[in-house]
């Protein structure tokens, strides 16, 4: 039997520091994309605590930085995904696989970093 090739883009295997959000789960570790492709994106579920693994058909909020040109500053790729697969072949480090919904490029505010070294947590600002 062919093995069919089902993508409708071509995906980009890379490696690039992520940043996950929504309103049910509320990220401080950044973890790394595997691959990625126009429509959808391969994340490695892994930080430096413990996390919570996302349910299927969640919604959450990706912000990929984006290495920095000198003469625009640093973008990442702000995007909405839908948890579609998750594998948890090596528990250290499971793989969740979301369908991107929505994509912009925009320019890159480490506000995250930021709200790290505050002592109380601090909820977003789309959350309060």
């Amino acid at each position: 039997m062919k093995n069919i090739n089902r993508r409708e883009s071509p995906r980009i295997e890379i490696k690039l520091r992520c940043h996950v959000t929504s309103p049910a789960l509320w990220m401080r570790n950044p973890m790394y994309t595997e691959n990625i492709s126009r429509s959808g994106m391969l994340v490695v579920w892994r930080g430096e605590t413990a996390l919570p693994l996302p349910f299927l058909n969640q919604i959450v909020t990706i912000e990929v930085e984006l290495p920095a040109n000198h003469g625009f500053g640093q973008k990442c790729i702000h995007c909405q995904g839908t948890v579609t697969r998750i594998s948890q072949a090596d528990p250290e480090c499971p793989l969740v696989a979301l369908r991107i919904n929505y994509m912009d490029f925009r320019a890159f505010h480490d506000r995250l970093r930021v709200m790290e070294k505050l002592t109380p947590p601090v909820v977003n600002a789309w959350m309060a």
